[in-house]
């Protein structure tokens, strides 16, 4: 199933945000907008951790996720998906993927 599950409106509250950002930005013609992007950028030049990543995620994007599988000298034969639920339970197992030799 691809998308939001029914009723999830997630989207809709995300927008409505972005569009109530945009209108107070727009009537003040940017200034507080110019101002808290002259404060980000005193703070990153500052040194502040969090600012200076807030700006290369601005300025290059946040980075993809990565899942990187290390062996040893073997093949990796399968893999093993285990879905672990926000309380801690794992699933039983559901299959293991066949890999092509």
């Amino acid at each position: 199933m691809a998308g939001a599950p029914i009723g999830n409106h997630n989207a809709q509250k995300g927008r409505m945000w972005n569009d109530a950002l945009r209108k107070a930005i727009a009537q003040d013609d940017g200034k507080r907008l110019r101002a808290s992007i002259e404060k980000l950028l005193d703070l990153a030049s500052r040194g502040e951790p969090w600012a200076i990543k807030e700006l290369a995620d601005r300025l290059d994007g946040r980075p993809k996720q990565t899942n990187i599988l290390e062996t040893t000298d073997e093949p990796i034969t399968d893999i093993k998906i285990i879905f672990v639920s926000p309380d801690g339970r794992e699933s039983e197992k559901i299959g293991a993927l066949e890999m092509p030799n």
